[in-house]
């Protein structure tokens, strides 16, 4: 195992430099995953990291001695303990940074069982959340249109806590298109009209789709669904955290599905 101590390490400029731009990120196709927690979901998925750093500390926790194993032959690095907090984007040092190939999207396909839409939602934290959820209610596919935040990005995966090696996520998606060819029905959750979600069918082949945290989904793609549906609450409350209500959705067909 190598130690690194100085900054002008070629090794640690160029992790620095994947951690701080999305644009590296995008063009070489990897992606940082910093913690025990995302590098044991890396590996559960039967995906390898490229490189792993650590700091003295994480070295000398069990729990990240047990994934550096894991991790083999991916190259293993000892930073000190200034280097690894500068690459690290938590309060807290987690001990341990990996970086990794970024998984491939598959074609979703028009047969879905639960598949989520996520239109223009540009809060990192939101789909992060709305990934997770996602993955914890069963749906398989995530997809997401051009504006939506970039779903590798380090504040993402951390939100997402595992979800995106459990979903197939797919980014830059033309979601009109991918409706007009989904077999099964499509729901549109709005604050204001249509049906109550709770009266509808989510057993069968289901699309949610969730719209900007402000402006909501837009005209088109709204009309582009078969249901317009709303989440019934108390009217001191205009209307819920995209998060919050795309979580309610798919956790509403997950108990339909659990109960059939």
């Amino acid at each position: 195992m190598k130690a690194v101590t100085s900054r002008d390490n070629a090794g640690f400029k160029a992790l620095l430099k994947l951690v701080t731009s999305a644009s590296a990120r995008r063009r070489s196709g990897r992606s940082v995953l910093d913690g025990a927690h995302l590098l044991a979901a890396l590996l559960d998925s039967g995906h390898k990291p490229e490189e792993v750093v650590v700091n003295a500390a994480g070295l000398a926790r069990p729990e990240i001695a047990r994934l550096l194993e894991r991790a083999a032959p991916a190259r293993v690095t000892l930073l000190a303990d200034a280097l690894f907090d500068a690459l690290s984007t938590l309060e807290s040092s987690s001990g341990v940074i990996a970086s990794a190939r970024t998984p491939a999207a598959r074609p979703a396909p028009p047969t879905a069982k639960l598949a989520l839409l996520l239109e223009e939602i540009q809060d990192p934290g939101n789909v992060g959340t709305l990934l997770r959820s996602a993955a914890a209610a069963g749906a398989d596919h995530v997809l997401l249109s051009p504006g939506c935040a970039f779903a590798w990005s380090p504040k993402v995966l951390r939100a997402g806590m595992g979800a995106h090696f459990v979903v197939n996520v797919v980014e830059g998606a033309d979601l009109g298109a991918w409706l007009a060819a989904f077999r099964g029905t499509s729901i549109a959750l709005a604050a204001d009209g249509g049906k109550s979600l709770y009266d509808l069918d989510l057993a069968k082949p289901t699309a949610l789709l969730v719209g900007n945290e402000g402006a909501g989904l837009s005209p088109d793609l709204a009309a582009a669904a078969s249901i317009r549906a709303h989440i019934p609450m108390s009217p001191r409350i205009e209307s819920l955290n995209a998060g919050a209500a795309g979580t309610i959705a798919l956790f509403e067909a997950a108990r339909q599905r659990l109960v059939r």
